[in-house]
């Protein structure tokens, strides 16, 4: 059934990787941990979120840089990001906010010209989209949520979206304790 809702959460998404984890949580940590974060690397990410955010990153020792966010929107305000940027910086953590999309475009300029990871956090971001892609597509991963004030829940729950193989199969064995052999196939 797992199997089934990841494939089903592709098709819906436009993500060539799903991967089901028990909440956003632990999407977001799945994934900086995959990505190679850690101890003294710093993540910005927008001053109003959900404390998991940056609960996450402080969890990896990292830390956190808050970002000021566009009145308009509540999401991040992308004319901040770069003046936040230091050596220590790793990654950048959109939120999008209310099922509105953070402005990706934007933010996908300033992680290539500083080689940035980005982990879009779309915990409210269920059918939301920018420029007519699903969110959670453009960054290195998404993270979605599935708790009961979702729009759609599993009780609790959350996935992890990528179009990068090697990162998917990697967070597939951090969620497993390693294992790159599924429950299923075992």
């Amino acid at each position: 059934k797992v199997k089934e809702f990841e494939n089903a959460w592709n098709e819906f998404t436009g993500a060539k990787y799903s991967i089901a984890v028990t909440s956003c949580t632990s999407a977001l940590h799945l994934s900086l941990a995959a990505l190679g974060f850690g101890a003294g690397d710093e993540a910005i990410l927008p001053a109003f979120t959900w404390i998991a955010t940056a609960n996450i990153v402080e969890h990896l020792r990292g830390k956190v840089v808050f970002a000021d966010i566009d009145i308009t929107t509540f999401n991040i305000d992308t004319k901040s990001i770069e003046k936040l940027i230091t050596p220590r910086t790793k990654a950048i953590i959109p939120v999008h906010l209310f099922g509105l999309a953070a402005n990706m475009d934007e933010i996908e300029k300033i992680a290539t010209k500083h080689n940035l990871f980005v982990v879009e956090d779309a915990a409210c971001g269920f059918g939301t989209k920018f420029n007519g892609q699903h969110v959670g597509l453009q960054g290195n991963t998404g993270c979605f949520s599935f708790h009961p004030r979702k729009a759609i829940t599993t009780g609790e729950g959350g996935m992890v979206t990528t179009n990068d193989k090697l990162l998917a199969n990697k967070i597939k064995r951090l969620r497993d304790h390693g294992a790159n052999v599924t429950d299923l196939n075992r």
